[in-house]
């Protein structure tokens, strides 16, 4: 019986160690997706009182480390000069022309001129031409020409030409020329284009275009301009802006079969089979084939099947042109023309007002307050000469124009 109470107490021993062990292996619940760019050949294991930020990056922590806590000791990686090949190389500081790996290659630092790997190439910091692998790239600090592989790479922080690849390029900060692969991804983006069938910046984009299939900015966009099937800046897609957000389109074009803004458009043009920016669109052209929606509309001209805002200023053009507030020039609806309030003029088959400050020509107008005329077959104006004429109708005001009456 005592022995079996000894081997039962070993055994509980050995399960509560195992349990710690496992909990240790186990990345924290802060190590986000960000956690995953790069490598750490050079960082020891973090200890069970370390902190990591939501980007994956160690911070002090001044609790105690225990012994038993503390990191089996192993011997340092060695330095190299030259060339070095080999078949799973682990090298310290490498400065010289190039290293070679037949499997995978780890430099905690590499100064020179490229480093090979047939499968996986590992860098902590390496300044260089290029890190070129057949499988996956990985750098926390890269800073030169490029990265190369046939599927991944992935760098913290990027410097240098670009990162191209046939699958995938990551990186929070990225400052070069651009990434090149199906699925360009970087968390701040400062350089020439993404160029790919997915291109995604998770908070700002800083440069020319994003050209591909589907273009997210998911913050902000600056540059020339966005090109694509699906052409998106903001966090939503296809839903309305967060209260307060300041997301925002600036540059001259975002161009796509749907082009979408959430949050605030600056610049000349959106074009899109559907076009719709969430908050204020400022600029020139807001164009969509089907439709072209924004909160507030002020530019040349909002055309599209149906052209709708809730305030706008300039020209509204489509078979229907809708203000749910206010707008201020002129609706040109072939079929329909729809406003709270009217500073301008209407032009349609038939024009629906509840104020008008301008002109209403078109089959059918109808205004509940008129400061101006009605041309058209019926004419209907609650303050008007009369109620209800036929061919034309005077207005002149003399009711409250501030406000709808409730008649």
């Amino acid at each position: 019986m005592r022995h079996h109470h000894v081997l039962s107490s070993l055994a509980a021993a050995a399960s509560t160690l195992l349990a710690a062990a496992v909990a240790q292996a186990t990345p924290p619940a802060s190590l986000t997706d960000d956690a995953s760019i790069g490598t750490t050949p050079a960082r020891p294991a973090l200890a069970p009182s370390a902190q990591v930020d939501r980007d994956g990056f160690e911070e002090s922590n001044p609790k105690t480390i225990r012994a038993v806590d503390a990191p089996i000791a192993t011997d340092p990686p060695p330095d190299w000069a030259v060339l070095h090949a080999g078949l799973r190389p682990r090298l310290g500081t490498f400065g010289g022309i190039a290293t070679f790996a037949i499997a995978h290659a780890r430099t905690e630092r590499f100064y020179g001129g490229f480093s090979f790997s047939a499968i996986r190439n590992d860098a902590g910091t390496h300044a260089g031409l290029a890190q070129v692998a057949l499988g996956r790239n990985l750098s926390d600090s890269f800073v030169g020409g490029f990265q190369l592989s046939l599927t991944e790479n992935r760098a913290r922080n990027f410097i240098g030409v670009g990162q191209t690849a046939l699958a995938y390029n990551r990186s929070l900060d990225l400052m070069g020329v651009g990434q090149v692969a199906a699925y360009n991804r970087a968390k701040r983006f400062a350089g020439v284009t993404q160029l790919g069938a997915y291109n995604r910046t998770d908070e700002r984009f800083s440069g020319v275009a994003q050209l591909g299939i589907f273009n997210h900015a998911e913050r902000d966009f600056t540059g020339f301009a966005q090109l694509g099937l699906l052409s998106v800046t903001g966090r939503e897609i296809f839903g309305e802006r967060e209260s307060g957000s300041r997301d925002r389109f600036a540059g001259v074009a975002q161009v796509g079969a749907v082009s979408m803004t959430d949050g605030n458009f600056y610049g000349l043009a959106q074009v899109g089979g559907v076009s719709r920016v969430s908050g204020d669109f400022v600029g020139a052209f807001q164009i969509g084939a089907l439709g072209a929606s924004a909160d507030t509309f002020r530019g040349l001209a909002q055309t599209g099947v149906v052209a709708m805002s809730k305030r706008s200023l300039g020209i509204q053009l489509g078979a229907g042109a809708i203000a749910l507030d206010e707008h201020t020039g002129l609706q040109l609806g072939a079929a329909l023309n729809l406003a709270k309030s009217v500073t301008g003029a209407e032009i349609g088959v038939a024009n629906l007002a509840d104020e008008v400050h301008g002109v209403q020509i078109g089959l059918f107008n109808h205004a509940r307050t008129l400061r101006g005329v009605q041309i058209g077959l019926v004419n209907y104006a609650e303050d008007g000469v009369l109620p209800w004429t036929a061919l034309l109708n005077i207005g002149f005001g003399d009711g409250d124009l501030g406000g709808v009456h409730d008649g």
